[in-house]
């Protein structure tokens, strides 16, 4: 494609007169234009977290039977979406085939990891995983070692549980994690002493554009320009891909010393079009949290969000007056 320059406007001619408003809505539109640029967000991946409950209990067919199990809880306050389970078992108990664990997410999804087996076997010190290559069906050779001075992790032995623990990927993390554990034969008995929760969580793809417009420009009623003194309102949205939930998302974008911010201005919400729940300018009060945070100090505006579900998004509106 050729390009062609057009020559200098003749003094006195129209074009002549309309030069220097020319200008001033080039050096204008390169700022209006730049401002688009704000901090990117980079996926966001959890490592694996580990929650522990070492309280000791006995284990028996009179105390703890399965109509009445030790429960053992794990409070997860983290807010990320579930992409892997293990968990881990150390307790002693005489023929661990009597013995019935379950897990049971914040969800409700309950999970069995081991039904009565072992035989004569002793003790439990077991991680439950399913990428073992063994199923815990097979843990009917050998005793375990589990006393209270034992330390774990890492546990001695590691198998695949009886139901699969990929029943609880994709589920929220944040909640109580509940693992039972009864005895359903007569005649022996043992302790609980340790189980440690292992959650990793699946990444959060987020994403962040931002789209503008001359709202007014107090010359043109129909097609404002950004020139000085024109208003643009410009909007941020940011959005999560998934697979996983978002969680502290912050953003910030600084405004050029050619533009002024138009106090009181912002709106958020969960799309441009849409938001209209009033943000104050600065960074503190129930605004903080509603869900969505948003401030402006020293030339810069911040905005925030404490989670962001998978497939979800929410936008920021305001306003600055070209100078």
């Amino acid at each position: 494609m050729s390009s062609r320059r057009h020559p200098p406007a003749r003094p006195g001619s129209p074009d002549a007169a309309k030069a220097p408003e020319r200008n001033a809505v080039r050096r204008c539109w390169s700022v209006f234009i730049w401002l688009i640029a704000l901090c990117a967000f980079p996926q966001t991946a959890y490592a694996q977290l580990q929650y522990t409950n070492s309280t000791d209990g006995a284990v028996n067919e009179t105390a703890t039977p399965c109509t009445n199990p030790l429960v053992r809880n794990f409070t997860v306050s983290d807010i990320y979406t579930v992409a892997d389970v293990n968990i881990g078992v150390l307790m002693a108990h005489t023929y661990r085939g009597d013995l019935q664990f379950y897990l049971q997410s914040p969800a409700g999804t309950r999970v069995q990891l081991i039904n009565n087996i072992g035989g004569t076997r002793n003790n439990v010190n077991v991680l439950f995983d399913d990428a073992a290559a063994t199923p815990i069906s097979n843990h009917t050779a050998n005793n375990d070692n589990a006393t209270a001075a034992t330390v774990v992790p890492p546990y001695q032995r590691t198998f695949r549980p009886f139901q699969a623990l990929s029943a609880f990927n994709g589920q929220e993390a944040a909640g109580t994690w509940r693992l039972e554990i009864c005895d359903s034969l007569n005649a022996d008995s043992g302790t609980f002493f340790q189980s440690d929760l292992f959650l990793t969580g699946a990444p959060a793809s987020i994403g962040v554009t931002k789209i503008s417009s001359v709202v007014s420009d107090g010359i043109s009623g129909s097609n404002p320009k950004a020139i000085p003194g024109a208003t643009v309102r410009y909007c941020i949205t940011i959005s999560n891909a998934g697979p996983g939930t978002a969680a502290n998302i912050s953003a910030t974008d600084a405004i050029p010393a050619n533009l002024t911010y138009v106090a009181g201005s912002m709106l958020s919400g969960s799309s441009c079009g849409t938001a209209a729940t009033a943000e104050d300018d600065n960074a503190s009060g129930a605004d903080e949290t509603d869900p969505i945070g948003a401030s402006f100090s020293a030339g810069t505006v911040t905005v925030s969000r404490a989670a962001l579900l998978n497939a979800s998004s929410f936008a920021l509106v305001f306003n600055a007056t070209v100078n």
